[in-house]
């Protein structure tokens, strides 16, 4: 860094709160960051399967870190689904429109409607489902398919119980791991005296014996 990008950092501190300063080195959450938690997606594909009688085995991910889909290979009787980058949602739909592979794929539900060359190709599954991914950020999520392309758009109160059933139980999850701590009888903390607002108790500095 040079000494005047330096000062010049200097004098914008001075004009912003700190949490301001401190906001923009923070890494942001994007939609193409959105990995799914495996027990969303696993309910997600259970539906997919049953409802197109799919074979399980024939599921494929092609969306990973560092992976390419364009360049990633699709066995005859393939099946993708999987949790695309939102930002070229459009690109991956003609992609696999214009190969014949069949796909079903998380969309974010504001724009999922928006594929102005693909909208009617496609089936849209819009529901009102919250997901929780893996990176903190919560996000409307619906589902656009390849499958019954005769339908252009409906609404499925099956899949978003599903989903939403399976967002709440590893909230409460998280909740339960995070709140249980046993700790062991020599440890003392102060929410544990706070709970002894009604007795008078001291802790001397060489105290060796637990309490009773």
């Amino acid at each position: 860094w040079s000494s005047d990008v330096c000062s010049s950092d200097l004098r914008n501190i001075k004009s912003k709160t700190y949490e301001e300063f401190v906001e923009k080195f923070k890494p942001k959450k994007t939609t193409d960051d959105c990995y799914t938690p495996s027990e969303i997606y696993e309910v997600i594909k259970d539906w997919v399967c049953k409802r197109y009688n799919i074979d399980p085995e024939n599921v494929i991910r092609p969306f990973w870190p560092g992976g390419d889909y364009e360049k990633d290979e699709y066995p005859p009787g393939c099946v993708v689904v999987d949790n695309p980058p939102f930002s070229i949602l459009k690109n991956i739909c003609e992609f696999y429109l214009e190969r014949g592979i069949p796909f079903f794929l998380f969309a974010p539900s504001l724009t999922a409607l928006s594929g102005k060359t693909t909208w009617d190709r496609m089936n849209h599954i819009v529901c009102d489902c919250s997901i929780v991914y893996e990176n903190g950020a919560t996000v409307k999520t619906s589902f656009i398919t390849s499958f019954e392309p005769e339908t252009v758009a409906e609404t499925s109160p099956e899949l978003t119980k599903l989903v939403n059933d399976t967002v709440e139980k590893l909230k409460q999850e998280k909740t339960r791991k995070l709140s249980k701590y046993d700790y062991p009888d020599h440890i003392v903390t102060a929410a544990m005296m706070q709970k002894m607002r009604s007795e008078e108790r001291r802790v001397g500095k060489e105290c060796r014996s637990r309490w009773s």
